[in-house]
């Protein structure tokens, strides 16, 4: 999961230390054991929920190069999610991309 700047100031002043690395550029979520950093597989739950990285807030609605917002196939809930939300997720997708690369990338988000 790409990170926002916003996202990682936001989580570091809450004393998280160690859950993003750098990676193809970008500033992305660190998995542990192939789960998400902040997952407690105790609980089953996000534990920073109310925190969460804006993409996790977003998600299962992604970016697919050449198809443009979709809905992640590999999301056990994929099948629930409507045309209707994608149209409503698709700006608020693209914005995050341009957030996440600090500009807009041409032929990635409309240019």
């Amino acid at each position: 999961m790409p990170l926002t700047p916003v996202d990682v100031r936001r989580l570091e002043e809450l004393g998280y230390r160690g859950f993003y690395e750098p990676k193809g550029g970008l500033l992305r979520l660190r998995n542990v054991d192939g789960r998400c950093f902040f997952y407690d597989p105790a609980s089953k739950s996000c534990t920073v929920y109310p925190h969460r990285p804006e993409g996790c807030r977003l998600y299962p609605f992604i970016y697919v190069e050449g198809v443009g917002v979709a809905v992640d196939p590999e999301c056990p809930a994929s099948h629930t999610a409507t045309l209707s939300e994608v149209r409503r997720a698709a700006p608020k997708v693209m914005r995050l991309l341009k957030r996440v690369y600090g500009r807009t990338a041409k032929g990635l988000v409309g240019e």
